[in-house]
């Protein structure tokens, strides 16, 4: 008996690939948001220990220094917040092509399925009645 052959299996590869490929494709994404907002923590942490070093100086250089530096800290987070909610509609763009890539497949997939189950079936129903021939041939 020959074994189940899906005419679309080229098909439902490419649709599989494809998946892969949206779904590294968010990953990156997701990855640059984190780490827009690894940053942003960094930025904050060093704006904290520098408002406190600003508190303790007593040097006017130093403390003008300071200031300097927490404002171009506040210009970063600014520039950070800007390039994160950019991020974020990136990732969501790249959700919906995953999700439609997912269901590309899926309805490929269960295509699959279904004719896999008609193959097995018919090979069950063909076993059957080479069977019933037999036995029969055998009485007659």
């Amino acid at each position: 008996m020959k074994r189940f052959e899906f005419s679309l299996q080229k098909v439902l590869d490419l649709r599989e690939f494809e998946e892969k490929q949206a779904k590294n494709e968010l990953g990156k994404a997701i990855a640059e948001s984190d780490r827009i907002k690894t940053e942003l923590e960094y930025v904050a942490l060093k704006r904290v220990e520098n408002n406190k070093a600003c508190a303790l100086t007593e040097d006017m250089n130093e403390m003008m220094a300071i200031e300097r530096f927490i404002v171009r800290l506040d210009l970063r987070k600014e520039e950070l917040l800007e390039e994160l909610a950019k991020a974020e509609l990136v990732i969501e763009q790249k959700r919906q092509l995953f999700a439609e890539a997912m269901k590309n497949r899926k309805v490929v997939t269960k295509l699959k399925e279904k004719k896999e189950a008609e193959y097995k079936a018919d090979s069950l129903k063909a076993e059957e009645s080479a069977i019933d021939d037999i036995v029969g041939a055998k009485y007659n």
